[in-house]
């Protein structure tokens, strides 16, 4: 899409798969950890015909080989899909690659524009057996806000209100589809120095109040050598699982 390149989508696409490359050690378990979850939500299904991933990406943290032989149409969404991504979806003549914008607000944002929208995937693929957000929804406002209070000078009262908006309506379309849903997300951040002393730790959700999660685990995003101070960060990412 032309907004992902302008407003940075794009570049942030290519910054992750390098820093996949750099620290793939401390990133597989928690890749494994996601497929897991997916599994799970999928033992759930009482039918299987289609499988819809929202925040797809790299494809790296989905079980895409298991999907696809047990659902009819498997269905990956996502604003930017680099060229390995590509390739690696051609493998399977049942599995589709959907370019679009999650969170419908993307067109607002780039006019300045805080207002965010309903995107509703189980309206526009019909019945939707399972949903998945993965990676997602704590991710949603961080390009869009950091372009609209530096473009735009939204003041941050007015940003922090879009960002949860944001958030709260992605929940609304998982909640929207009939089908088992899987939500799974940053619930914790914490950030260490060079001696493991804690020295920040905050909510990534932006105060809005996700799913009890049945599943968590830690994610070493940042390993020491990617941080130019050394310092460690650490997200505790939880999956949550409903009807």
């Amino acid at each position: 899409m032309p907004l992902a390149r302008k407003m940075g989508f794009l570049s942030e696409a290519i910054a992750m798969q390098a820093r996949y490359q750099r620290c793939s050690t401390q990133w597989q378990a928690h890749f494994s950890e996601c497929q897991n979850a997916i599994r799970q939500a999928v033992d759930r299904c009482d039918h299987y015909g289609t499988l819809v991933v929202l925040g797809a990406g790299s494809l790296k943290d989905i079980p895409l080989e298991f999907l696809s032989q047990r659902f009819d149409r498997v269905l990956l969404v996502d604003l930017v899909f680099l060229k390995a991504a590509r390739r690696e979806a051609l493998q399977w003549p049942n599995v589709e690659l959907v370019e679009a914008d999650v969170s419908a607000s993307l067109e607002n944002a780039f006019h300045g524009q805080a207002e965010s929208g309903r995107y509703q995937p189980c309206q526009q693929f019909g019945d939707v057996d399972c949903i998945v957000s993965l990676n997602l929804a704590t991710q949603l406002p961080l390009i869009p806000v950091r372009w609209l209070m530096k473009r735009f000078h939204l003041p941050e009262p007015e940003a922090e209100l879009f960002g949860r908006r944001m958030i709260e309506q992605h929940l609304a379309d998982l909640a929207d589809c009939d089908g088992v849903k899987c939500l799974i997300a940053d619930r914790q951040i914490t950030e260490y120095d060079p001696q493991g002393r804690q020295i920040d730790q905050f909510d990534p959700a932006w105060e809005v109040d996700l799913p009890e999660p049945i599943l968590s685990w830690d994610w070493e995003v940042i390993p020491p050598q990617e941080s130019y101070q050394r310092h460690r960060q650490i997200n505790r990412v939880g999956a949550s699982i409903w009807r």
